[in-house]
Formats: structure tokens, sequence, C-alpha cells
């Protein structure tokens, strides 16, 4: 039987996910992607999560369920810390561990990311195929993202930055409904991923105290944003203690301005709905506040 390695299609993938599929393809290893979130995922996720840790997670197990059966082995990175030796949530650090209730030890093919993400990346592909060369080739050859396209602000149209996390944001069963809202109300949207890493990994003020790495880069598209939007959307999981720590300071900031802030906390329970009905009521206010 043909080796073939599962990935998940949460969490880190919706950060590194290009990167390790073009990897194995580069590397000739078979490999299955999972589905996109759907409600058999999440209904296997929550059922076997503790219904205290932040739906994000939960999706996840939901993942590693779904590939249970379908893979030989399950690739499941850990990030330890993506730069600076700023840490990401522990839910990043302990899914290798929730994993081991489902998966042998031996059916894990995993990597510690400490900062850099070459080395780990090859001696896994070594693991898998014997040549350095081809390895070392298979990352080279890994398509990069397109640059950035230049963002603009004008006062032709309204503006909202949404800040969330990139896990909660692209996740379509979780935060399709935010973007395809407010687009749909006509405004321009604005996305922590559309800056560059130097404005996201500032250390100026508050942000230097903040030593989780992606809450840091949501307060600093926060501040970046904050006098070029018309109003905010904070949109964060529940039980997500640090979110919760940040949104704070954010909300507060955001009042001294005069900036609109809207605050969407959201679990299994949250229905679509009721997220559109409030997004719908912000914009009508920002448009009210604009003479619209």
């Amino acid at each position: 039987m043909k080796r073939k390695i599962g990935i998940i299609r949460a969490l880190l993938y919706y950060r590194y996910g290009e990167l390790f599929v073009n990897f194995f393809k580069n590397l000739g290893v078979s490999y299955l992607l999972s589905p996109k979130t759907n409600k058999e995922i999440v209904d296997l996720g929550v059922k076997h999560s503790s219904s205290e840790v932040c739906l994000p997670l939960k999706v996840a197990v939901g993942h590693l369920l779904y590939l249970k059966n379908k893979v030989n082995y399950l690739f499941l990175p850990q990030v330890v810390y993506p730069y600076e030796k700023l840490y990401p949530c522990p839910k990043m650090l302990g899914l290798k561990t929730i994993a081991l209730a489902f998966y042998p030890k031996k059916k894990l093919i995993s990597f510690k990311i400490k900062g850099n993400i070459f080395f780990p990346l090859f001696l896994t592909g070594l693991k898998l195929k014997k040549d350095p060369f081809r390895v070392i080739l298979a990352y080279l050859r890994i398509k990069r993202k397109k640059e950035r396209k230049e963002i603009s602000f004008d006062n032709k149209h309204l503006k909202v930055a949404i800040i969330s996390h990139f896990y909660n944001l692209y996740d379509e069963a979780i935060g399709s409904v935010v973007l395809e809202t407010f687009k749909k109300e006509g405004f321009v949207v604005y996305l922590k991923e559309d800056l560059e890493k130097e404005i996201l990994r500032k250390k100026d003020g508050f942000s230097k105290k903040i030593k989780w790495a992606f809450e840091r880069e949501l307060y600093n598209a926060f501040k970046y944003y904050l006098e070029r939007v018309d109003g905010f959307c904070f949109f964060y999981s529940f039980a997500c203690g640090p979110d919760s720590l940040i949104g704070e300071m954010m909300e507060r900031e955001a009042k001294e301005k005069g900036v609109p802030f809207l605050k969407i906390v959201f679990d299994e329970h949250t229905g679509r709905e009721g997220i559109v009905t409030r997004i719908e009521a912000f914009c009508e206010m920002i448009k009210q506040k604009k003479n619209l």
C-alpha cells in the first residue's frame, strides 16, 4: 500500500499550509488534505473535545478524526515560536498531545518550529526521501505567495478593518460570513494579512508587552488601521483568554478615538443569522454617522 500522509485543514494550515502542501508535492510524497470544515467535522470535534476549549481547537480535533482511518501518517508540526521567541496560544503546542489520544506516536510526523522552518522541514523530508539534494530542491521549488498588493485608503468608500486570527477568518465554516456581510454592505475590507510583517511585528508601546506572537500581530494591525478606517470588527473565539485581553485594550483605544468597534464572539452554537444581523446593524450605524 502506498504511504499517504494526512494534513489537517485547520489552525496552522491557514498560515503554513501552502508551503507544506507544495513541499510534499515537490518531494513526490502522497498526501491527503482534509476537506473544508463542514458539519460532520465540527460535530466530531465537539464530541471529542472538552467544552472549555475554543471552537478552532475543536475544529482541529474534528479534522484529526476525519483523517484517522484514511491515512498512514499524520503530519502535525508544532509552533514553539514563529519568531523572536514570541509564543503562540498553548493550543498550538498542545495539539500534538491531543493527537496522541487518537494516533499512535509512530504514526505522527512532527517537528518543532522555532523561528526557522527550513531545517526541521529538511529533516522531515529526509525521513521520507533519503536524498538531501531532492529535499532541498523540493523546498526551493515551493511556490511562494504573490507579493501583497499595495493597500490604499480613500474617502469614496466606507472602510472596515476585520481583526481576527487567520485560522478564524479563513476557515469558511467560521469566518466567511463576516467577510461576506461587510462586502455585501458596500464596505472595503482590510485584514491583518494585508500588512507587511514589519508592521505586524513592531514593538512600540503596548505591543512590546504582548508576548503572544499572533496577538501582537492583531494589536499592531489595529494600531495601523486606527486612523485609516471607519470602523473595526474584532472577531474572536469564546474561551480565548489572550484575545479577550487584547480585545479590551483595542476597544478602549478605539473608543478614545471615536471609531466604532464591534466585538463578535463565536463558538459552535453561534448562528450565522445572528452574526449577519449584528454586522448589518453596525454598518447602518456607521452609515448614519457618515450621513450616507
